[in-house]
Parts: structure tokens; C-alpha cells; sequence
């Protein structure tokens, strides 16, 4: 979280002369751009922003400034990879500096020789009138234990954002149409789309509504609307995360060494959530234990989301070990960091204006059944949703949102063989609609799939603009499990 937090304060410092300048600008003129410069190595940049309606149907009312970013390539083409990061909820342009200096998404850097790079800020987003939800307070520990999304805090940010905000316009068609004014704008006729996670489902949702204008998607972590009914995969997620883990320390001559019963103590450990929140003690910064209750569904989300990548995914078997023989100050400290660091990057209003029309709606009680009986996690995650969605009070999309999205435009997914969030099934089911698709399934790879032989691909299918000559055998048996931990030293979360 540091080295995010980190690249945001450097974005807010890049911007500030852009920022000033605008304040002289028109309010008339809809499009405002400047020179920056972005990251330590000061790439040169464009930022910007594009003035759009809330309300894009009636084009009347309030208005929202849609901020982006653009990294010039280094020869002019016209040519422009568009970047999202998902969530949703998640903003793209703190992330320019960290992608300009080439230490995320390596193979952008690689592209920049001929493709200008776009961050766009989704409206509710980052600089794009976000709409963030400050739920978890340090001084409350409590509130990291019992719920997802505490009531009180919940209604209290629905109350104070509904008046600022038509909380039901912030959806993936409004940010869809969005971005392509903003491409239109900048004069793009076709552009490459580069989405991870629930940038994934946004891109696949502008390719149906602006098929003339896409050049390639490149998806990693798949998220494909109709398949893919947030939150349903969740609880099949959460147990494919842990059985691959449960497996991976039975190989593992140092984690079967240490933790020989891991996968029988974990089965307990979930088992003891049964008939309530279990009362547990967890550490504070300053090293005082307090005492809280921590539910089933915290409890399972909170770990589902700790494996997202590797390096924390190392730390479950010891945190579970040792909340087997009663301490629960390591379990604690994965679960508090989780939450943490998802109400720092995602912005939970729009997180929930997006999934409370477009995915809540569609899910059926035999939806339910089908994808959470038999799973450690159950249905909670789908109940908790389903009742924070009736805080967030949205209204649904119409039910032809949720139809499969097909696209002739050439298609490269990566998906993660161990991925909690947005399970490997649901990529293959989508790839029967990609006819010019094909998929990368990376072993021992989680959420995260930014790996040196994925990105080599990557890159070589933007340049190509085909999947024809990817061959993604190459990237087999490459990927391994950092070291398992013995201890919660070295602890960081992603």
C-alpha cells in the first residue's frame, strides 16, 4: 500500500500547475489540457480533463470533470493504449507515475515507443468527482471484524454522497460513453483497451457500445459481464485460493514441515464461525491487544481477498496455525490489513452504484445455491452485498446488460490458475464469444498476473494486433510460490 500511496502523492504534486492553470480556464470550454510531467524519470505528459453531464441522457443539471492522463510516446503515431485498473472503484491516474517510470505493468513502458498510454479516471473515481467511503477507522477496530460495510457508516456515507451525486448514474455504460468522448476528444480513431480485474467488464462493456473504435483488449483477470455475476464467484474463488494453497504446502518441504495439518486446521478454524462471530484478540499499532468479534463473513472475505497475490498468501498458513491453537493476532493483522487496503484504493460508492444495478439485481436463489453450498465462505459474501446494496438503494440496469458482450476485435486474456476474485472458468467460458481470442491460463499465479513471460506476450499481441502467433506455451511452468512464511515478519500487503 505504501509505494501506491506513494505514487499518488506524486501525481498530486506533478498536477499542480496543471491545476492552477485551470482555474483561468473557460468553465465553457468541456476539454482542458496542459504540459506535465509524470513519475521520477519525468516522462512527458499531457493531463487533462473533459467536462461531461451526470446525467448523459437528458445532457442537463450537474456536470462532472473527467480527469485523465496521457504519456506522450516517444514518435508520434496517433495510436493510444487506454489503462484501467478495475475494482470498480478504482482510479487510473495514480498509477501514471508509477506505470511512466516502468514499475508496474512493465510492458506499457516497452509500447511507449509508439503508443501514447491514457489513464482515465472513471466518473466517481480518483479526480472524477469521487465518490470514497471512509469506513474503517483505525480508533475502531471493531468495524475491520463484524461486517463488510458497516451499517452505520454506510448510511452515512449514502446520505452525505446522494447530495453531491445521482448515486444511479455512476455505472459502466456512463463511464463507457465517457471514455469515448474522451477519445473522440483526443483524436483517436481506434485505440487499444487494457483492463485488469473489473477493467476488464468496463472495456468488454465499451467494445459493445463502441465496436468501430476498438483496435484490441488485452484482459488480465477476467471479469466478463453475463459469466461473471458479481458477487457469486466469490465463495467458489475463496475455496479454489485455499485448496491450490492447501496443496501447494503439502509439496512444500519447509510449509509441510512447519504446518503438516494445515489444510485439517483450517477446516477447523472455519468450522468455529458455525454458530456466530468468534471473539478474538488483535494488536494494535502500538502493540496493545484489543478485543473484538470477528464474523464468518468477514472472517472468509477478508482471507479470499488476502490471496489475491502471492506474497500475502504466503503468510495464511502461519496466520491459521496459529489461530488454531488460539492466537489470533496474525489472522488479525491479514484481516485488518485487507480491509485497509481496499478502502484505500477503491472508491466504495461507485463500487457499489456499479455492482448494486448491474450485478446484485440479476442474482437468483438458486444463483445462490449453485455457487456458494458445499464452500467454506457459504453465502455470506452474497448476503452481505445483497444487504449493502439495499442501503445503496440504486436502481438496476436493464437486464440486457447482462447479456455475454461479443467482439470480433482481436482478444488476449490472462487469467491466474489460483485467482480468488475472477476465477479462471469465466475466461474460458467468455472466449467462445472472442472469435479472434485466445487465453493465457498462468499456474501458481493468483489475481495478480504481471509476470515477465505474460508481459512479453502482452506486448507482442498489442503490437501485432492478433493472437494468431502468441504462443502461450511459453509461459508454461515458469511461474513458482515465493517462500512460505514462518513468521508475520516481513509481512506487507499488496
Amino acid at each position: 500500500m505504501t509505494a501506491r500511496t506513494g505514487t499518488g502523492i506524486a501525481f498530486i504534486l506533478a498536477l499542480c500547475g496543471w491545476l492552477l492553470a485551470g482555474q483561468a480556464a473557460a468553465s465553457s470550454i468541456p476539454l482542458h489540457t496542459a504540459s506535465c510531467v509524470m513519475g521520477k524519470t519525468h516522462v512527458r505528459a499531457v493531463c487533462g480533463s473533459l467536462r461531461v453531464f451526470e446525467d448523459r441522457q437528458s445532457r442537463t443539471g450537474r456536470t462532472i470533470d473527467v480527469h485523465f492522463v496521457v504519456l506522450k510516446a516517444t514518435r508520434a503515431t496517433n495510436q493510444a493504449i487506454f489503462w484501467n485498473p478495475g475494482g470498480p472503484g478504482a482510479g487510473a491516474t495514480q498509477f501514471a507515475p508509477l506505470i511512466a517510470d516502468g514499475e508496474g505493468e512493465t510492458y506499457l513502458k516497452r509500447l511507449r515507443d509508439r503508443y501514447d498510454e491514457v489513464f482515465v479516471d472513471n466518473r466517481g473515481t480518483g479526480l472524477s468527482h469521487e465518490l470514497r467511503c471512509k469506513l474503517f477507522s483505525p480508533s475502531d477496530p471493531q468495524t475491520y471484524f463484524l461486517q463488510d460495510w458497516p451499517d452505520a457508516q454506510l448510511r452515512a456515507c449514502r446520505s452525505a454522497l446522494a447530495t453531491i451525486a445521482d448515486l444511479s448514474a455512476y455505472t459502466t455504460d456512463n463511464s463507457a460513453d465517457d471514455l469515448d468522448d474522451i477519445r473522440a476528444a483526443l483524436g483517436y480513431p481506434k485505440i487499444v483497451l487494457s483492463g485488469i480485474s473489473g477493467g476488464t467488464s468496463f472495456f468488454l462493456d465499451y467494445a459493445r457500445r463502441h465496436p468501430a473504435h476498438v483496435e484490441s483488449l488485452l484482459l488480465q483477470g477476467v471479469d466478463p459481464p453475463h459469466f461473471l455475476i458479481i458477487p457469486l464467484q466469490d465463495a467458489r474463488g475463496a475455496d479454489l485460493a485455499i485448496s491450490h494453497l492447501e496443496s501447494d504446502c503439502e509439496r512444500d518441504t519447509r510449509c509441510h514441515a512447519n504446518f503438516p495439518e494445515f489444510r485439517a486446521h483450517f477446516g477447523a478454524v472455519a468450522q468455529r464461525f458455525a454458530h456466530g462471530p468468534v471473539t478474538i484478540q488483535v494488536q494494535s499499532d502500538a502493540g496493545r491487544l484489543r478485543t473484538v468479534k470477528l464474523s464468518k463473513e468477514v472472517f472468509a472475505d477478508r482471507l479470499r481477498q488476502s490471496m489475491y497475490s502471492n506474497g500475502p498468501a504466503a503468510y495464511v498458513p502461519f496466520a491459521v496455525e496459529r489461530a488454531y491453537v488460539g492466537d489470533y493476532v496474525p489472522l488479525g493483522r491479514i484481516i485488518e490489513s485487507a480491509a485497509q487496503g481496499l478502502d484505500q484504493i477503491i472508491a466504495t460508492g461507485v463500487n457499489l452504484s456499479v455492482t448494486c444495478s448491474e450485478d446484485v439485481p440479476f442474482i437468483t436463489e438458486s444463483d445462490v445455491a449453485k455457487t456458494s453450498d458445499g464452500t467454506f465462505m457459504g453465502s455470506t459474501r452474497v448476503r452481505a452485498q445483497q444487504h449493502a446494496c439495499g442501503i445503496w438503494n440504486v436502481a438496476p440496469m436493464p437486464a440486457d446488460f447482462q447479456n455475454p458482450v461479443r467482439t470480433t476485435a482481436p482478444v488476449f486474456m490472462i487469467s491466474g490458475a489460483d485467482d480468488p476474485a475472477t476465477p479462471p472458468e469465466y475466461s474460458a467460458k467468455a472466449l467462445a464469444y472472442f472469435p479472434n481470442g485466445k487465453r493465457l491460463l498462468i499456474a501458481n499465479a493468483s489475481h495478480d498476473t504481471e509476470f515477465p513471460c505474460a508481459m512479453a506476450l502482452a506486448e507482442k499481441f498489442i503490437r501485432d494486433r492478433s493472437v494468431t502467433d502468441l504462443k502461450t506455451e511459453s509461459c508454461s511452468g515458469v511461474n513458482h510460490r515465493p517462500p512460505f512464511a514462518t513468521s508475520m515478519a516481513g509481512f506487507v500487503p499488496d
